[in-house]
């Protein structure tokens, strides 16, 4: 069985068209991602994926670009994600790039922070749940592999009530994000940027193959 971790509920109903998987959504919370992945392996997954979208580290990758992770880094280690496996994915998603991945525990939010772990570590792209799996696998000693399409570019700010929004279910709340809107109106340029990488990004992940 395919184990797959998602941030984000629309992540996850992507996701779940995937034949044979079970898809866990860790709404943007790494230790609750890392109790998920866990979970998925006591029910059964002798494989893992990280799949959803991310953030651009380098600077001259796009939005909707795809991503087939080569490693995994965190602030507190490094794994290599199955080379194999990811080879055949890149031979069947048209357009994928292969690259490293930073696993970030929080919200990697500003062009400079980007820049920096750029520089730190010369990942390709970052995300909060990529790393749960990692660490995961490397305890159960099982493959994992990392599909994530790009959101936000290396240029891009994102807004504070990305994070505000985002419900314990991994949908997000407008009600919420409403509210920070009104608190901080100066995020809704950013927003409006997201809003249209993130359409991007979800779009490109939905030309995932249904068998993986």
């Amino acid at each position: 069985m395919l184990g797959i971790l998602c941030g984000l509920e629309s992540e996850a109903r992507i996701a779940r068209r995937i034949v044979g998987a079970r898809v866990a959504c860790a709404a943007a919370r790494p230790q609750k991602g890392r109790d998920l992945v866990r979970e998925l392996v006591m029910q059964g997954a002798t494989r893992l994926m990280s799949l959803g979208i991310a953030g651009a580290l380098g600077p001259s990758i796009k939005l909707g670009d795809v991503f087939i992770g080569t490693r995994v880094v965190s602030e507190t280690g490094a794994w290599d994600c199955d080379d194999a496996w990811g080879g055949l994915l890149a031979a069947r998603i048209s357009g994928v790039q292969r690259g490293g991945v930073y696993g970030s525990e929080k919200l990697v939010a500003t062009a400079q922070e980007k820049a920096a772990l750029y520089a730190q570590h010369g990942c390709a792209i970052v995300d909060m749940e990529s790393q749960c799996v990692a660490e995961v696998a490397a305890e159960q000693g099982i493959p994992f592999t990392v599909i994530r399409a790009v959101c936000d570019d290396a240029t891009m700010n994102v807004p504070p009530l990305v994070m505000a929004a985002v419900g314990e279910d991994g949908g997000i709340r407008v009600g919420a994000a409403l509210a920070s809107i009104a608190a901080n109106p100066a995020q809704f340029i950013d927003l409006f940027r997201m809003a249209r990488g993130t359409h991007r990004a979800l779009a490109a992940l939905r030309k995932t193959p249904k068998s993986i």
